[in-house]
Protein backbone atom coordinates (compact mmCIF):
# COMPACT_ATOMS: atom_id res chain seq x y z
CA UNK A 1 0.00 0.00 0.00
CA UNK A 2 1.06 3.55 -0.60
CA UNK A 3 -0.08 6.72 -1.75
CA UNK A 4 -1.42 7.56 -4.86
CA UNK A 5 1.43 8.74 -6.79
CA UNK A 6 3.39 5.21 -5.90
CA UNK A 7 0.52 3.34 -7.07
CA UNK A 8 1.14 5.40 -10.04
CA UNK A 9 4.99 4.64 -10.31
CA UNK A 10 4.03 1.00 -9.64
CA UNK A 11 1.55 0.64 -12.24
CA UNK A 12 3.89 2.32 -15.13
CA UNK A 13 6.26 0.01 -14.25
CA UNK A 14 4.01 -3.25 -13.94
CA UNK A 15 2.93 -2.32 -17.67
CA UNK A 16 6.47 -1.96 -19.02
CA UNK A 17 5.13 1.77 -20.86
CA UNK A 18 7.36 4.23 -22.10
CA UNK A 19 8.50 5.43 -18.75
CA UNK A 20 8.92 2.55 -16.47
CA UNK A 21 12.08 2.91 -16.95
CA UNK A 22 12.32 6.57 -14.89
CA UNK A 23 9.03 4.92 -12.77
CA UNK A 24 11.07 2.47 -11.51
CA UNK A 25 14.33 4.86 -11.04
CA UNK A 26 11.47 6.80 -9.05
CA UNK A 27 10.38 4.18 -6.71
CA UNK A 28 14.40 2.98 -5.97
CA UNK A 29 15.05 6.65 -5.00
CA UNK A 30 11.64 6.82 -2.64
CA UNK A 31 13.00 3.83 -1.08
CA UNK A 32 16.78 4.85 -0.70
CA UNK A 33 16.23 8.28 0.77
CA UNK A 34 14.05 6.67 3.49
CA UNK A 35 16.49 3.88 4.11
CA UNK A 36 19.21 6.85 4.46
CA UNK A 37 17.14 8.90 6.93
CA UNK A 38 16.57 5.87 9.36
CA UNK A 39 19.30 3.29 8.26
CA UNK A 40 21.30 3.98 11.82
CA UNK A 41 18.13 3.13 13.77
CA UNK A 42 17.25 0.10 11.34
CA UNK A 43 20.64 -1.13 11.63
CA UNK A 44 20.27 -1.38 15.39
CA UNK A 45 17.07 -3.09 15.14
CA UNK A 46 18.58 -5.94 12.89
CA UNK A 47 20.72 -6.48 15.54
CA UNK A 48 18.72 -6.47 18.06
CA UNK A 49 16.44 -9.17 16.56
CA UNK A 50 19.61 -10.90 15.35
CA UNK A 51 22.90 -10.30 17.43
CA UNK A 52 25.01 -12.86 16.02
CA UNK A 53 24.86 -9.82 13.37
CA UNK A 54 26.42 -7.27 15.38
CA UNK A 55 30.08 -7.23 13.83
CA UNK A 56 28.70 -6.88 10.17
CA UNK A 57 25.93 -4.15 10.80
CA UNK A 58 28.00 -1.62 8.61
CA UNK A 59 28.02 -4.28 5.92
CA UNK A 60 24.29 -4.96 5.46
CA UNK A 61 22.61 -4.84 2.40
CA UNK A 62 19.72 -3.44 1.65
CA UNK A 63 17.01 -3.48 -0.58
CA UNK A 64 12.74 -4.19 -0.95
CA UNK A 65 10.25 -6.33 -3.18
CA UNK A 66 7.23 -4.56 -4.64
CA UNK A 67 3.90 -6.03 -4.11
CA UNK A 68 1.82 -4.70 -6.71
CA UNK A 69 -1.26 -6.18 -8.30
CA UNK A 70 -0.65 -7.86 -12.22
CA UNK A 71 2.83 -7.64 -11.21
CA UNK A 72 5.11 -10.39 -12.93
CA UNK A 73 7.22 -12.70 -10.96
CA UNK A 74 10.40 -11.10 -12.43
CA UNK A 75 9.46 -7.17 -11.84
CA UNK A 76 8.90 -8.52 -8.25
CA UNK A 77 12.36 -9.76 -7.57
CA UNK A 78 13.43 -8.07 -4.36
CA UNK A 79 15.61 -4.81 -5.83
CA UNK A 80 18.62 -4.22 -3.95
CA UNK A 81 19.23 -0.50 -3.21
CA UNK A 82 21.86 1.73 -1.76
CA UNK A 83 20.46 4.25 0.67
CA UNK A 84 20.83 7.28 -0.48
CA UNK A 85 20.20 10.94 0.93
CA UNK A 86 17.62 13.03 -0.68
CA UNK A 87 19.03 16.06 -1.93
CA UNK A 88 17.28 19.14 -3.96
CA UNK A 89 15.15 18.86 -6.81
CA UNK A 90 17.83 19.39 -9.07
CA UNK A 91 19.28 16.28 -8.04
CA UNK A 92 16.53 14.41 -8.57
CA UNK A 93 15.74 15.46 -11.64
CA UNK A 94 19.09 14.57 -12.56
CA UNK A 95 18.71 10.85 -11.15
CA UNK A 96 16.02 10.20 -13.20
CA UNK A 97 17.29 10.30 -16.46
CA UNK A 98 21.08 8.67 -15.26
Amino acid sequence: KGDEKSAALASNYRDQGMMAGISKKQLDSGVAGSLYRDVDKLKESVVRGYPQLRKAKDELEWGYKLAYEGLSDDLGKIQEIEPKEQKGVFDGIKNIFS
